[in-house]
């Protein structure tokens, strides 16, 4: 298996991570915790690390994004922007209008940064413990297939070239039904 270079996206985002200003991890923060709100034992989304999780997904303005869910650095950071210090100045209920208004305004923005959001949040060890403790049905919960995967059967295959030449093609029109075993 060929060894990532220095800045190379693997199965837990880039090493290093994008820097994120103050304000920056602030409206992170604040997103992810009207998203996923803490309670009934279950920590805040900025208490666990989420936005640390989030910064490894947003690929550096140098790299092409290639899988998804990464998001491109540029305009990642353009959009937060656009939420700026008013989002973070407002009372709760405002929060929620302006957060709605993303969700509309600039769709494609708001999924990402809320598949990102749940994929850090539910990955986190305090709340895998949170779901084994206090859902009656995730006492046997082992945390989460994604947004890893399956960790001992994930290939490298970003820079490895797969041989050509090898199967075969068959038109859809070209396919016959087998015979029935006897």
């Amino acid at each position: 298996m060929l060894e990532p270079d220095a800045g190379h996206a693997t199965l837990g985002g880039f090493d290093p991570p994008i820097s994120l200003s103050r304000q920056e991890s602030a409206l992170l923060a604040a997103v992810a915790d009207l998203l996923v709100p803490e309670g009934a034992g279950f920590p805040a989304p900025s208490a666990v690390g989420v936005v640390d999780f989030i910064a490894r997904y947003v690929t550096p303005r140098d790299r092409p994004v290639m899988h998804y869910p990464f998001a491109a650095e540029d305009e990642f950071k353009r959009s937060l922007a656009g939420l700026g210090r008013a989002f973070l100045d407002a009372d709760p209920s405002r929060r929620v209008e302006l957060l709605r208004r993303l969700e509309v305004e600039e769709a494609a923005f708001f999924a990402q940064v809320r598949d990102l959001v749940y994929y850090g949040y539910y990955s986190r060890p305090a709340v895998i413990q949170a779901i084994r403790d206090h859902v009656e049905a995730g006492r046997d919960y082992h945390g989460p297939p994604q947004p890893y995967g399956y960790d001992a059967t994930l290939e490298g295959w970003d820079d490895i070239a797969l041989p050509s030449g090898r199967g075969r093609y068959t038109a859809t029109e070209d396919v016959r039904r087998a015979s029935p075993m006897p």
